[in-house]
């Protein structure tokens, strides 16, 4: 039943750990950097500043999530931008939400690295009834 829904096939050709993973931790740094605009007594806490990197780094960490599950292909390039833009959300932890940002951080840079690390299954050879049906098609 797995195999006519093509669930099994699309953990094959998707880091499917690494893209929850990323999409959790955005999330969470996008969470605290949008709580940061829209309560303003937790701006106080935060200058304006660290409210503009938590809003830049969870979209990026969103994108690089996004990208992995259109184009896993590319997954070494969208670990590195998932990585790379949760670097941020790290150092300027604790500012808005306190426990939060390194939450974001731990998810986001885990995804990251697994989807660099990540490489497809090799795909089952065709059975020889699936080779003859091809070739009389």
């Amino acid at each position: 039943m797995q195999e006519e829904f093509g669930i099994s096939q699309s953990h094959r050709l998707k880091p499917v750990r690494a893209i929850l993973l990323s999409l959790a931790g955005g999330l969470v740094v996008l969470a605290s950097g949008l709580a940061g605009v829209y309560i303003p007594k937790l701006a106080v806490f935060a200058p304006a500043v660290l409210v503009a990197v938590g809003l830049i780094s969870g979209t990026l960490i969103l994108v690089g999530a996004l990208g992995l599950w259109m184009v896993p292909r590319r997954h070494m390039l969208w670990g590195l931008i998932v990585v790379l833009s949760s670097v941020p959300s790290l150092l300027i932890g604790g500012g808005l939400l306190g426990v939060l940002f390194p939450i974001g951080f731990m998810l986001s840079l885990v995804g990251g690295i697994l989807a660099i690390q990540w490489k497809p299954r090799p795909m089952a050879p065709p059975t020889l009834r699936a080779r003859r049906v091809a070739k009389t098609r």
